[in-house]
Formats: C-alpha cells, sequence, structure tokens
C-alpha cells in the first residue's frame, strides 16, 4: 500500500492516529516459526517494528501469527525481548488429534520469559452470532475459571477478508436493545490485553506436553480474579508436518541465505571498523528478502510451482549481494594482513566465534604446473595434508583440500600453496579394508563399514572412545520409502499412520565401491535404485572433526512417497533431542499416549540427537548434522531424517528430478551436551571460507581473531553494526542451562559497551571494557545483545 497507492495509505496512516485501526504482528511477513533460524525471527521484527514505526509512528506490541504452522519454544522469549507482551494464535484448533484446553495462558520460554497467549475463535467465516458467542464464553471460562471477558475475531477472515456490511449490522442489533445476550463491546486487542492482565491470578499452574497427557485441570480462581495455566514448551502442531520437507530446494535456500547474510555482516563490520562505511542499505534488503521468503505458506512448500521460481530470482540477488559485500570487506581486512613469503598465499576466514580446524576447499591458478601435487604450509612451516581435487595441466590452476588447524575464532590463519610433492606423511592417513562381503575405512576418530549387498552401514565405531554406534545386526543409513498420501492438504500434511506401516527398502545395492586415487581422500560410493529413481551416496570421512560426511546425488521420480535415512542405534533413551531456533528441546522417543503418538514427525534445525546408555553400560550417542533439511522422528533407538517427499498438489511437480544434499553422523561418547554437539551443527553449516590473495605487507600478523566469546556453552551467532549507534551489535544465547559470565573479546578501539534489548535497546547499566573484554551475566538459555561502542569508526570512507 505505501509503495503503489500512497492516497490509500495515508487513509490507512490517519485511522491508525484516530485508533480505529490497530497494527499488531509486528514481523516484515508473517514466517514460519519452526525453520527460519532464531536469528532470521529476530530480523522479522527488527525490520518490521522499525518500518512500522517510520511508516505509522506506532510500537507494535502484540505478536499476531494467526496462521503459522506451530511455534518454537523460544518464541516468546524473542518477542519479549523485542517489546512484543502478547502473543494471539488460533492455528492450534486446527490440530487433529489433541486440543490444547487453553484459552487465555502464560506461554513460557526455557529461560523464563512469558507473554501473556490468547486462542480466539477460528478466523474464517465468523458472524456476531449470540449463540455462538456465548459458547465460546461458556467454554472459555471452563478453561481460564473467573473469566467475565472474551475477545472475539469477527469477519470473514482467512485470506484477509474483513467484516462484511451484514456482519456489523448483526453486531449493532445484539450489541443495542433488550436482548437476553452476552454484552457486546467493539474494540481493539490491546484494550482487551491491558483490561484482562490486571484480573489474572499471579499464581500460575505450569504444564508441558508430559503433565499435561497425564490429564489437565484448570486452576482455580479467586473471587474477581481469573486464573490461567502456564505453558512451558512449544507449541507443537498436530496437522501439516510434511511443511518440514516439501519444496527442498526451497529449504536449501532459506538456510544457505541467512548464513550468507550473517557472513556478509560479520566481515563488513571489521571492514566498518577499519574505516569501510558500512553497507547498512544493502544489507538490509537482502534480510528484507530473506524474511519475505520465509513467509509460513512459502517456507512450507505448499505453493503452486511458479511462486519457487520467483523466490529463486530473490535468493541469486541476495547471493550476488552478500558475495560482494563479503569479497570488499575481506580485501579491506586482507590489505592489513601480513602475507609475504614464498608460494601463493590464501588467507583461510573462519565466521564463528570459537577456534576451529576444519578442512577446506581452495581454487588457486599457480604460477607453474602442479603435476606431481602442491604443499600447503602455514606460517609455522606446519604441513596442511593438501590433497589435489582436480589439475589443469594447460595453465597451471588446481583446486586442492587442506587441514586447516586450529584457525582462529571470527578471523582467519594464513596459508601458502606452492607446487611439488607434499612430503612423506603429511596426510592425514585413512585406512581401507576391502573385502568380498563389505568395505570399511576408519581414521583417528572412526570406522564406518558398509555392506556390499546390501549398503547398508553395518559398523560405526568410535575408536576414541571404544564404542560401535549402531546396534548389533542393524542397517545403518538405510534408505526407507513410505506411502504418503493425505486426506488433504497434499504438500502440507503427513497423516497420522503414515510411519507406522513398515516401509519398503531396497535389499541390494546396484554397487558399494571405493572411489579416490592418489592424494584425493577415497569414498565409499554406494549405487541404489528404487521404482523410478536412483540414489548415489558418497560416505567420507572428514579429517579432525569425527563424523561421516555422506554426500547425496538423488534422481528423485516418485509421486506420493516419503523418503527418509534410519539410523537403529545401540544406545537408548525415552528422549531425542533437536536444535530449534536459538536453543534445543527434548521430545519423546515413546509413543505412550495420544499426545507422543501425535509427535510422529517433528522439525528441528542443524541437528537431532539420541543419546542414552548402550549395551556396554556407556553413555552415547549419535548425532545426525544437515546443511538443509527440517523433518525428523525418533521411536525407540531409531532416529530417522526426512530427506523428501512428492506431493502433486498445488504443485505437480514438486521435487521431481535432481536433488544433491548433505547430513553427517557424528557418534559421540556421553549426551549432545558432552560432545558440543551444537557447535558441530554450527561447523557444518557456516565452512570455513578459503580466499587466494596476494604476497604483501601488513600490520596484522598471519593469524588474528578479531572477536570471540567464551565459555564454550555459549555461541556467537550475528556481528552486526548497530542501526541507530556508532557501535557493533553482538548476539549470543546460552544452550546447555547454566548460569554463566561471558566475556565477549572485542576487536580493538571499544569506547563502552552495554546490554541491549533484540531492538537495540540499552537495558541497565553500562559495561566496562577492560582490555578488549567485555564481561556479562547470561542465564540459561537465555539470548543476549551487547552493543559495543566505536566512536571514530567507519569514518576513512565515508559515500564509499
Amino acid at each position: 500500500m505505501a509503495q503503489k497507492y500512497p492516497d490509500m495509505n495515508a487513509e490507512i496512516k490517519k485511522r491508525i492516529q484516530e485508533g480505529r485501526w490497530e497494527v499488531v504482528g509486528g514481523m516484515w511477513v508473517e514466517p514460519d516459526l519452526n525453520m527460519p533460524d532464531g536469528e532470521s525471527l529476530v530480523r522479522q521484527l527488527l525490520v518490521g517494528k522499525r518500518w512500522y514505526k517510520q511508516a505509522y509512528g506506532v510500537d507494535v506490541r502484540i505478536g499476531w501469527n494467526p496462521d503459522s504452522f506451530g511455534y518454537t519454544w523460544q518464541l516468546p522469549q524473542i518477542y519479549k525481548k523485542s517489546g512484543v507482551d502478547y502473543f494471539v494464535t488460533q492455528k492450534m484448533t486446527w490440530n487433529d488429534t489433541n486440543q490444547l484446553p487453553f484459552k487465555l495462558f502464560w506461554w513460557q520460554s526455557p529461560d523464563g520469559s512469558k507473554v501473556l497467549a490468547y486462542f480466539p475463535h477460528d478466523y474464517a467465516n465468523n458472524t456476531l452470532d449470540p449463540v455462538r458467542l456465548s459458547r465460546d464464553l461458556a467454554s472459555a471460562r471452563e478453561k481460564a475459571p473467573g473469566t467475565t471477558e472474551i475477545m472475539d475475531l469477527y469477519g470473514v477472515g482467512d485470506h484477509g477478508g474483513g467484516p462484511t456490511r451484514a456482519m456489523l449490522d448483526q453486531g449493532f442489533h445484539w450489541a443495542g436493545g433488550d436482548h437476553v445476550t452476552p454484552t457486546y463491546e467493539f474494540g481493539i486487542a490491546q484494550t482487551y490485553f491491558s483490561s484482562i492482565e490486571k484480573q489474572i491470578n499471579p499464581d500460575s499452574p505450569t504444564w508441558n506436553y508430559q503433565s499435561i497427557a497425564k490429564g489437565y485441570t484448570p486452576p482455580a480462581a479467586a473471587p474477581g480474579q481469573v486464573s490461567i495455566p502456564t505453558w512451558k514448551s512449544e507449541l507443537y502442531f498436530e496437522y501439516h508436518r510434511g511443511v518440514m520437507t516439501t519444496q527442498a530446494h526451497h529449504k536449501h535456500n532459506m538456510r544457505t541465505a541467512e548464513e550468507e547474510v550473517l557472513n556478509a555482516e560479520k566481515w563488513s563490520s571489521l571492514a566498518w571498523l577499519d574505516g569501510r562505511s558500512y553497507p547498512a542499505s544493502e544489507l538490509t534488503e537482502d534480510w528484507k528478502k530473506v524474511l519475505f521468503n520465509q513467509f509460513h505458506d512459502l517456507a512450507a512448500g505448499s505453493g503452486i510451482g511458479v511462486i519457487y521460481k520467483d523466490a529463486q530470482k530473490d535468493y541469486d540477488y541476495v547471493k550476488l549481494s552478500t558475495n560482494d559485500i563479503s569479497d570488499k570487506s575481506q580485501a579491506r581486512v586482507d590489505e592489513t594482513i601480513n602475507t609475504d613469503g614464498p608460494g601463493t598465499p590464501v588467507v583461510v576466514y573462519n565466521p564463528l566465534g570459537w577456534t576451529r580446524t576444519a578442512e577446506v576447499t581452495v581454487k588457486v591458478q599457480l604460477p607453474g604446473p602442479a603435476a606431481h601435487g602442491v604443499r600447503i604450509v602455514d606460517a609455522s612451516g606446519q604441513e596442511a595434508g593438501a590433497q589435489l581435487v582436480s589439475v589443469d595441466s594447460q595453465t597451471g590452476a588446481i583446486t586442492a583440500r587442506f587441514f586447516a588447524r586450529d584457525v582462529p575464532a571470527l578471523g582467519y590463519k594464513v596459508y601458502r600453496i606452492s607446487a611439488g610433492p607434499p612430503p612423506s606423511g603429511s596426510q592425514l592417513p585413512i585406512g581401507i579394508h576391502d573385502t568380498a562381503s563389505d568395505v570399511t575405512f576408519e581414521n583417528r576418530e572412526l570406522r564406518v563399514s558398509v555392506d556390499k549387498q546390501t549398503g547398508c552401514i553395518t559398523s560405526l565405531y568410535n575408536n576414541l572412545d571404544h564404542f560401535e554406534s549402531l546396534v548389533s545386526g542393524a542397517c545403518g543409513n538405510q534408505l526407507q520409502f513410505f506411502k504418503d498420501t493425505p486426506k488433504e492438504y497434499d504438500a502440507w500434511n503427513i497423516d497420522p499412520g503414515t510411519l507406522d506401516v513398515p516401509p519398503a527398502t531396497i535389499d541390494k545395492a546396484d554397487s558399494v565401491e571405493i572411489v579416490g586415487s592418489g592424494t584425493e581422500l577415497p569414498v565409499i560410493r554406494i549405487t541404489r535404485h528404487w521404482q523410478n529413481s536412483k540414489f548415489v551416496q558418497n560416505l567420507r570421512l572428514a579429517p579432525g572433526t569425527g563424523y561421516v560426511d555422506i554426500d547425496n546425488d538423488i534422481d528423485w521420480h516418485e509421486r506420493h512417497i516419503l523418503l527418509k535415512a534410519a539410523f537403529p542405534l545401540a544406545a537408548t533413551s525415552d528422549f531425542a533431542t533437536y536444535e530449534i531456533p536459538y536453543g534445543e528441546i527434548q521430545r519423546p522417543t515413546t509413543r505412550n499416549n495420544s499426545w507422543e503418538k501425535a509427535q510422529f514427525e517433528v522439525p528441528a534445525m542443524r541437528w537431532a540427537d539420541l543419546s542414552g546408555a548402550g549395551s556396554d553400560g556407556k553413555v552415547h550417542g549419535l548425532s545426525i548434522l544437515n546443511q538443509d533439511k527440517y523433518g525428523y522422528d525418533a521411536a525407540g533407538n531409531v532416529l530417522r531424517l526426512t530427506m523428501l517427499r512428492s506431493p502433486t498438489w498445488p504443485d505437480p511437480e514438486a521435487d521431481q528430478g535432481h536433488q544433491h544434499f548433505h547430513y553427517a553422523l557424528y557418534p559421540h561418547a556421553g549426551t549432545w551436551k558432552d560432545a558440543l554437539t551444537v557447535r558441530h551443527g554450527w561447523e557444518y553449516d557456516y565452512p570455513l571460507q578459503a580466499v587466494v590473495t596476494t604476497a604483501h605487507g601488513g600490520s596484522l600478523p598471519a593469524e588474528h581473531s578479531f572477536a570471540s566469546v567464551d565459555p564454550d556453552n555459549v555461541v556467537l551467532t550475528a556481528v552486526k553494526k548497530a542501526e541507530d549507534a556508532n557501535g557493533l551489535i553482538f548476539r549470543a544465547y546460552e544452550w546447555a542451562g547454566k548460569d554463566a559470565t561471558v566475556e565477549f573479546h572485542v576487536p580493538s578501539g571499544a569506547t563502552g559497551a552495554t546490554v541491549t534489548n533484540l531492538m537495540e535497546k540499552p537495558e541497565g547499566d553500562p559495561l566496562a571494557v577492560t582490555g578488549d573484554v567485555v564481561k556479562v551475566p547470561i542465564h540459561p538459555y537465555e539470548i543476549l545483545t551487547v552493543r559495543v561502542d566505536y566512536a571514530g569508526a567507519g569514518n576513512k570512507e565515508q559515500g564509499n
């Protein structure tokens, strides 16, 4: 409206100022609230609320998400720290198995943050019928004793339909005169919330899915008070369970684009400190495109095919924009690094907030041929174990992988590449055992065996802690095919019972072979086919990481089939753990009641984990890491990743054809907390970046960390320039449920620091900056934002 119909927008603004038009929601769009990263949900509110303030002069206090397909457990904290105190959705009434017995309730995040939540009547074609309203009021009084008033949403409803004249006439009719009806009063949501919260009994019993399954009893109300419960869990939607998987390429784009913008912000923040102007408007435009494509009906994969072509154009724009921003920013950083020395220098950048050791890939134009291999060393001369991926004998261009050790947090390390055979013993050893029945490869951390007949992983052994991850006789990484024919909402739903039927499997692989020779690390290639589809999986031991990477190339031509990869584990537990935005959640592996049975397909982000006691008496487990998948399930000792679906409506060609994606298996001793699975998930999604540069002098050493966060139960998620101040925003969250003192190691030159909310508004007293360190307490599961001020930053290239 503001862009295309300015005259009408002026009328809207006038109605807002008159109090006749209420602005709610606050987000840039109504997004999916399970799949976007936590930082994306923060930006939905940061970008959205700033726009509403600028355009209409209002601050939004009511979170309004009537149609999103489930609600992550950290949403109350994100809302509360963004100045949103109330939450409204009707979607939970669509549950296919259980109904949450709430109307008005507190919704509490793991850190203790609470918003006042409300479930209105359904949103489609609600007339102001007094019989319906009387029933709703009676029901509300049963669910929240002491209730004397409810908020009702009337109007055509779905897809933006407001009230008709007939509905308004009906409301005025029953609101006036001598009728035996509830009292009618037209108003706005804020008036209702401001009134009702004054009546709420402060004592509020806490419920979650485990306790509510045993039976719910509404809390008793004192005279003159309304008694409501506190819900301390996610709002799991028992209906559109297929949305985590449909339209796989869009899911990949969603994850990748988030990472591209966050990385670009980090590097441009460092360049800003060195005098380069910060590309705020460009990054905001990138964020708007990323956020728009997280709209719940788009992210869900439930749209017609053409909208995903439009979305691809947005993602291409974001990739080009962020690549340009990152390249220019890293070039500015590179200018100050001392890269002098023999060979071609390569700067390896680490975008995460802790020191990492990982493999990295680089393309280099060498001055001469590399027929006998290449050597890659760091500044101290330590060999990095180079493996040639490709060589162009005509030009000297090569692609190589190497093992970058201890790359500093949010920093870099310089390596040098030259032609010539690497010294003996510099390669990371991979042991290979190829027999008639199976093939096995192993390194220092792991041993993996694959059956040549079936293609099953039969052993996933942890060499460091001496345990077998898979149950004896298991077929690990088994491809399972389920008939997937929802009764309605084809692209949206996986119906109850779908996973209860034994799946089809592949009993015989087409081939299992070792691929790789010379200095290239070998892979086990498993080729299979089923019906009309072909599956090629390359299993590779990623050096120094302790996990098996599985590269999937799939030619998918199925209809109404659901594909999962299954892992029967030696460890057992009543719960599996899943990453959610800015946290994690436990969900049951048992199916003891209707609430547990209904959670047969669940959302998660970068990882899921099943840890418990094994037959050996030790506690160990398996984490599945992924780069672009969101659907999982765990039942008993079996943990599964959902790979693909093939609905035919509304897009008859959804996900047909080539699919390429990675996931990884990370067997570990102890629990997922002991194994730092959180960090491994971030590392799998945020690879090290190798940038070829020139040899030159500089004031910065060959390796350097610009910023980091301690201790290891805290993750640094974002670094960006403050919206309205000459400073940098550092965002972190605590994931292990422990109080801690966070140490932000920040770039030199800081002139002050303060804690802010998620809208970057200061809270509390200024913080001390001592020796480039800012210390601040963090509470269990808290999202913490600190603004660090740099008075003179960004002044050398104003206007560039």
